[in-house]
């Protein structure tokens, strides 16, 4: 059984953490959990966490969103993952399964014994996750048939048994012409900048790369709260270790550190390593963090041994940032018009003579690779 990303939305804060709790000690080891009180706040979430599977509120699905119900619109919207609805109606599967749902089952009422509900939970959400595929060892003797309950033991002797990454999909097949000074620089840092369509931009680069390589660091615009999930995901994703950036990291090899939203990132120095700095300040280019206040300061402290990449999105923010890196000797690309979302930032870099090379973004792991080995 793969990994499980589950989101679960209840407006109730009391039931929500219990489930949470819950699902959290009872989810196979790398599962992840999410949740949200209401639709718009988890359709706001999920577009980042990218679940693949739902439980949800029923008494929520009828909730309108956009003149939509959200049942039907999350089934729409998530059509290939499974969402297990519950409620107080006995008899409210037909309802559910009517308006989308895989799944529905009787919430306890008042008084009554969370467990028995909890079991069936979990025993649900593994029928979800293994109906195309044969049950792991764990549930090889009849757990899963026969209205057998699932218990938190054989959810928890599950843990250990884990399922082999996906396999990532395949380089672009065109090898970038990245001309390399013989006299170039020890590469040690790789920033990045992105904004509209970055996410997408930044998952097909970070997961197609393998250690070893510098620390990496990101400025993704993004608000707080999603890009704690958006690096949740990517790590889950990632060969290497992608976490939320936070005051005082150490810039490792084989990490990837990803600007908090609403808060500015800026290197400095420790010895001889890199240290980062995260805090709130003014925007720039109405914008925070900023792709600019992260390159000025990777070319003060790292200077020709730091690489600059921008990718695709609105505005010129980091255009001047990477110009700075470049005219100290740092290597720099640019995401190609063709493949970028929005043709923006790249375009006002480019413009501006801070861009050595522009490349479609499959072919930027390559130019990594070979610009810093």
């Amino acid at each position: 059984m793969r990994n499980l990303r589950v989101f679960a939305i209840d407006n109730s804060i009391t039931f929500q953490n219990t489930l949470v709790q819950e699902l959290n000690t009872r989810l196979p080891a790398g599962s992840l959990v999410e949740h949200a009180a209401q639709p718009v706040e988890a359709l706001n979430k999920m577009a980042v966490f990218k679940p693949n599977i739902i439980v949800l509120n029923f008494a929520l699905g009828s909730l309108l969103v956009n003149q939509e119900k959200f049942l039907p619109l999350l089934a729409k919207k998530y059509s290939e993952v499974p969402i297990i609805t519950y409620g107080i109606l006995e008899s409210g599967e037909k309802a559910a399964k009517i308006l989308g749902a895989s799944h529905y089952l009787k919430k306890p009422s008042v008084g009554q014994p969370m467990e028995p509900f909890l079991d069936n939970l979990m025993r649900t959400l593994l029928v979800s996750q293994t109906k195309d595929s044969a049950p792991t060892t764990a549930w090889s003797h009849g757990d899963i048939g026969g209205g057998a309950v699932v218990t938190k033991e054989i959810w928890r002797a599950s843990k250990p048994v884990q399922p082999p990454p996906p396999p990532k999909p395949a380089l672009s097949p065109i090898e970038p012409m990245i001309n390399v000074p013989p006299n170039a620089a020890h590469i040690d840092l790789i920033a990045i900048g992105a904004s509209t369509g970055g996410t997408e931009a930044l998952s097909a680069i970070i997961t197609r790369l393998e250690p070893p390589l510098p620390g990496i660091v990101i400025v993704q615009h993004i608000p707080p709260m999603f890009s704690r999930l958006f690096s949740e995901r990517l790590n889950t994703e990632s060969s290497l270790t992608v976490k939320e950036a936070v005051s005082g990291d150490i810039v490792l090899p084989n990490h990837v550190y990803i600007a908090p939203g609403a808060k500015h990132m800026t290197l400095s120095r420790m010895g001889t390593r890199y240290m980062l700095e995260c805090k709130p300040g003014p925007p720039v280019h109405s914008v925070c963090p900023s792709v600019d206040v992260l390159f000025d300061s990777v070319a003060d402290v790292a200077g020709n041994h730091a690489m600059g990449i921008i990718l695709t999105g609105i505005g010129k923010d980091g255009a001047a940032g990477l110009l700075k890196m470049r005219n100290l000797g740092s290597p720099t690309i640019g995401q190609d018009a063709a493949s970028s979302t929005v043709y923006g930032m790249p375009k006002a870099a480019f413009e501006l003579g801070a861009v050595q090379q522009q490349l479609p973004l499959l072919s930027i792991p390559h130019a990594i690779y070979k610009i810093v080995r």
